[in-house]
């Protein structure tokens, strides 16, 4: 699927994104579209490649800031309109570090930033390419997965609702004490929902939630305050990489690499590590936590994302 494919990535600059590009540019691909939160970035990870490969065509947009919607269609408005994107990687996002919850309004309505930065952002990033008609009709679009997403013994929380109240006011205001890694959860849950919808509603092209497993070097820690970012770069993550209970972003990227080729996932899928573990054989998610496979929650869901950001089903090619 790789070969003379037009790739479209967010978020290539740094961690599993940039080594991810360093492989695909070793592949037969056409070109790449490097989606930066800024062009300097994107400039920068633009040279870091060149050294890997000559053949591949590069291109390079900044403005991909998963947390500010005027900025996104700004940013896809100056992509040329002509060959589509076959792959589509919403890879960019992150985990929201904060003592309690944070929030985004879009379309007068407050939704929880790590949700909206993590779901909200490749979205509307998605809706913008389509309305433009930069995504091809058969595109492999993959959204970044995550084990949070059905709970992590000791790590992170499962997330669960018992209504769909509960599921509301998590989103527009948050539930509980504020726990990053916790937020993250209930944002790849979010996430995990709404592949599922777009992967029902839209039979042409292959929608698929993958995690490699849990990975240390990322982008993730950046807005991590030390010494706590310390501890996790220097000592937590070592260790994990030692007893195999992380991986490096290259390991995690080859992974990324064979999921967009086509190796791992159907649409509608939902791939990541084995019940209990944060690594390990690439598996079916849903079973893990049947909240993820709740219609009425994913309808619900979609409701709000629509609400808040528009439909990305009603197409309009300017």
């Amino acid at each position: 699927m790789l070969t003379n494919s037009n790739i479209f990535i967010t978020g290539p600059n740094g961690g599993i994104g940039l080594e991810t590009v360093k492989i695909l540019t070793q592949k037969k691909v056409n070109k790449i579209a490097l989606a930066c939160r800024t062009i300097e970035k994107a400039e920068w990870t633009k040279k870091q490649l060149q050294q890997h490969s000559n053949h591949v065509k590069l291109e390079t947009y900044g403005g991909f800031d998963m947390g500010n919607e005027p900025s996104i269609q700004t940013a896809v408005s100056k992509i040329p309109q002509g060959e589509a994107f076959d792959i589509v990687f919403l890879q960019a996002g992150g985990m929201v570090v904060a003592n309690d919850f944070q929030f985004i309004s879009s379309n007068g309505t407050s939704i929880e930033k790590t949700i909206y930065q993590n779901v909200m952002g490749a979205y509307l990033t998605l809706k913008y390419l389509e309305q433009r008609g930069l995504i091809a009709p058969n595109a492999r679009i993959v959204f970044p997965g995550g084990e949070g997403a059905r709970g992590i013994k000791g790590m992170i929380k499962k997330p669960e609702f018992q209504s769909l109240e509960e599921l509301k006011t998590y989103i527009f205001k948050g539930s509980g004490e504020y726990k990053d890694l916790d937020a993250l959860g209930y944002a790849k849950f979010m996430s995990g929902l709404l592949v599922q919808q777009l992967a029902e509603l839209d039979k042409e092209r292959t929608y698929v939630w993958f995690s490699p497993g849990l990975t240390s070097g990322t982008n993730g820690l950046r807005d991590v305050p030390n010494p706590k970012k310390f501890i996790f770069e220097n000592i937590g993550f070592p260790l994990m990489n030692l007893f195999g209970i992380a991986q490096s972003p290259k390991k995690a990227a080859q992974k990324y690499v064979d999921c967009l080729d086509g190796k791992y996932g159907k649409s509608g899928d939902l791939l990541g590590a084995p019940e209990g573990k944060t690594l390990g054989k690439i598996v079916d998610q849903k079973p893990m936590n049947s909240h993820l496979t709740n219609y009425h929650f994913r309808q619900a869901f979609w409701e709000i994302i629509t609400e808040a950001c528009g439909n990305i089903m009603q197409k309009s090619y300017p």
